[in-house]
């Protein structure tokens, strides 16, 4: 018995290590923050940090909302040093977008300037994992919905349907169809997003296979609201690299960003 548990244990350790999923890296904290180029305004800070789930398609997105910052004569740094949440450094900026970052990414210390800048009326565009269950108590209340409770999976996991717009009127969705042909992993969460926030799409159930745990009936995908005078803004969409190609969603992502630097639209005083 000895030496049968001894030859188990000898090839326990002879066995390779299993290789680390870049998908699910470990979380990992800064202390160090970044130097920050010369910086106009209005500047964009763009965080694609994940100590939650990592998105491929990070490749593809920040790029294309560098160029999107960068096509209005704006500028932007992007970073994954969650250090540049400090006062000193984000008083440089006029929005903050989540590139598909994850995750409880801060320190004390940067939680509280993040708060600090969002509380003096900064604007925040968060995109499709800025809306998954990795993201601590605080911000889900910041993002106004309720708990994540998950996708659809394998072979249903991507579905191709209608978004229905709720509000055209806002610059993020002015000139979108009323009826949106979409593919994308739909997330689900346990609450539609709170009174004080307004809807601008919804997701048409009708003719998906969702599980009962994630049908929400009224099924908001995109909305903004009021974090006292800071301009919050969310879309679950931007999954797959394709979206990070396609003019629409590129279009509703850069009007969403020129909304939340307060040089277009109305809200938040």
């Amino acid at each position: 018995m000895k030496i049968a548990l001894a030859a188990a244990l000898l090839l326990a350790l002879q066995a390779p290590a299993a290789a680390p999923d870049p998908r699910r890296p470990t979380p990992t904290f800064d202390t160090v923050p970044p130097d920050l180029p010369a910086l106009t305004r209005p500047a964009v800070l763009i965080i694609s940090k994940t100590n939650g789930y990592r998105h491929d398609s990070i490749a593809q997105a920040v790029p294309a909302i560098e160029k999107l910052v960068k096509t209005r004569g704006w500028s932007s740094f992007a970073t994954e040093n969650a250090a540049v949440f400090n006062p000193e450094s984000l008083a440089k900026f006029d929005v903050i977008v989540f590139a598909n970052a994850s995750g409880d990414i801060y320190t004390p210390d940067q939680r509280a300037a993040f708060q600090a800048w969002v509380a003096e009326g900064g604007g925040f565009v968060g995109l499709h994992s800025a809306g998954d269950g990795s993201h601590p108590g605080w911000f889900v209340k910041m993002r106004g919905n309720g708990n994540f409770t998950g996708h659809p999976g394998g072979a249903d996991q991507f579905q191709t349907t209608d978004l229905i717009l709720a509000d055209r009127s806002h610059p993020a969705t002015r000139g979108l169809p009323d009826r949106w042909r979409w593919t994308d992993e739909y997330y689900s969460w346990d609450a539609p997003p709170a009174a004080d926030a307004h809807i601008l799409a919804r997701l048409d159930e009708t003719k998906m296979r969702l599980t009962p745990k994630l049908q929400m009936g009224d099924h908001a995908l995109i909305w903004w609201r009021c974090e006292g005078r800071a301009r919050i803004f969310y879309s679950a969409l931007g999954h797959k690299a394709e979206a990070w190609a396609d003019p629409i969603h590129l279009k509703m992502v850069g009007s969403a960003i020129g909304w939340a630097a307060r040089k277009a639209g109305t809200g938040c005083g």
